[in-house]
């Protein structure tokens, strides 16, 4: 319980409002006056008989019309001689007997009324307090489940991320290896073209592996750094208290050293005032000594209270800074996890692009070897490697053709010049596939064409 209210201070208020609040009603409904009792007076017993609102007011209306009876009623009833005898008449000590035996029937009966209600209403405000500390403890517990809840959705996260990056890590290695498999069963000059797209691909693999553990490595520099500056921080706060508890240990020294000299004033003030009365000069001092030393506990235990919260304060604040530094790392190493992923997506997705251009490329060769013109005394062996730019519709872009690697023999690069213009619009894929042919290198080699 005592967890409960130091975790929730609004609950410890209201605790020890509805305290107060108990022992002010048991205050006010003890009946703190007594009637004055006549010493000389004797005695008297009195029958009290507890009787309902109602039946009270028949007693007194009874009483009443006993006492207002007319006097020729009673005359008549005197002379009559064969009429029969009256009842007695009360007295008129037996009438304020009932009255005062009435009388206190009815405040008996309304203490016990307000008895009553002071005890209900007493019941309704501990029942209030219990619901109130019942419900803060509902809603503690609930928001440490749904932390508990979120943590673990978290870690979940993160764990089919990994499942998610080692799947695709697999099915890239499981693809590489078929099209290795694929690589070695094609032609001798397509192997070199394979080994080439093999070379490039690997750097990218390896730029992509160099650039995520350069991002691992700033993520861990950027955690030793916040862990260093979480040690400062706390260093500097221990200081801090340090230094709180010194300066009110100084104060309390500074407090007994008052405390001193004003009892060696008291001293001086005693023997000058040695002749007055002994019995007045001892009680002032010791309520003056009450006095100080009541202010001197007052004072340390505020400055006790107040180190306390300042102490407080700063573990809050603490813990707060921790659970920054926290989030702050969780957040590097999930960016740096996604900028991983999307990287490798991107690359998958360029290799199927070009695994579906190569179909395309190879329609592309023969259609330029359909309208390729061999030049006089040309060597077979020869190859060029143009850079052109294609248009959504296949349709050549005019003067983009140029070369990107001479054969070294002029005729033979101008008429694979000539070739690509004439074969123009070539065969293109559409969407996405299309942005690998909107300007791309095509290598040229007679004996890969069609005869």
């Amino acid at each position: 319980m005592w967890e409960i209210l130091r975790r929730n201070r609004r609950a410890f208020y209201w605790s020890l409002g509805l305290h107060l609040v108990f022992a002010m009603l048991l205050f006010l409904g003890v009946n703190l006056t007594r009637p004055a009792v006549d010493a000389g007076a004797k005695a008297r017993v009195v029958k009290a008989t507890i009787v309902s609102d109602r039946t009270l007011d028949a007693l007194v209306a009874e009483i009443e019309s006993e006492t207002a009876r007319p006097p020729a009623d009673q005359a008549l009833q005197a002379d009559g001689a064969a009429a029969p005898e009256a009842p007695p008449e009360p007295d008129a000590a037996e009438i304020e007997a009932r009255r005062l035996a009435a009388e206190e029937a009815q405040r008996q009966a309304e203490l016990a009324a307000q008895r009553e209600a002071e005890a209900q209403r007493e019941a309704q405000v501990r029942r209030e307090a219990e619901q109130v500390a019942r419900r803060e403890a509902e809603q503690a517990a609930q928001r440490e489940a749904e932390q508990a809840a979120q943590r673990e959705a978290e870690e979940a996260a993160r764990r089919q991320a990994q499942l998610e990056a080692q799947r695709a890590q697999e099915a890239a290695q499981r693809q590489a290896a078929e099209e290795q498999r694929r690589a070695a069963q094609a032609e001798a000059t397509r192997q070199a073209e394979a080994a080439r797209r093999q070379a490039e691909q690997e750097r990218r693999a390896q730029a992509a592996r160099e650039q995520a553990k350069a991002e691992q490595l700033r993520a861990e520099e950027e955690a030793r750094r916040q862990a260093a500056e979480l040690a400062r921080r706390q260093a500097d706060e221990e200081r801090q208290a340090a230094e709180a508890r010194a300066r009110a240990q100084a104060e309390r020294l500074r407090a007994e050293e008052a405390a001193r000299q004003m009892a060696s004033e008291r001293e001086r003030l005693r023997k000058e005032a040695e002749q007055r009365a002994a019995e007045e000069q001892a009680r002032l001092e010791a309520e003056r000594q009450q006095r100080i030393a009541e202010e001197a506990q007052r004072l340390a235990e505020d400055e006790q209270r107040r180190l306390a919260e300042e102490v407080e304060q700063r573990r809050r604040e603490q813990q707060a800074r921790e659970q920054a530094a926290v989030d702050s790392q969780r957040a590097a190493a999930q960016e740096a996890q996604r900028s991983r992923e999307e990287d490798l997506l991107s690359q998958l997705a360029w290799e199927q692009i070009e695994r579906e251009a190569e179909p395309y490329i190879a329609a592309i060769r023969d259609r330029v070897g359909q309208y390729w013109v061999r030049p006089p005394a040309n060597d077979v062996n020869l190859e060029t490697k143009v850079s052109l730019r294609l248009l959504a519709t296949g349709e050549v872009v005019p003067n983009s053709v140029r070369l990107a690697g001479s054969s070294g023999n002029t005729a033979f690069d101008q008429s694979v010049i000539a070739a690509v213009y004439k074969a123009s619009p070539l065969r293109v894929p559409s969407g996405p596939p299309f942005e690998f042919f909107r300007d791309f290198d095509f290598t040229f080699k007679p004996r890969d064409t069609a005869p």
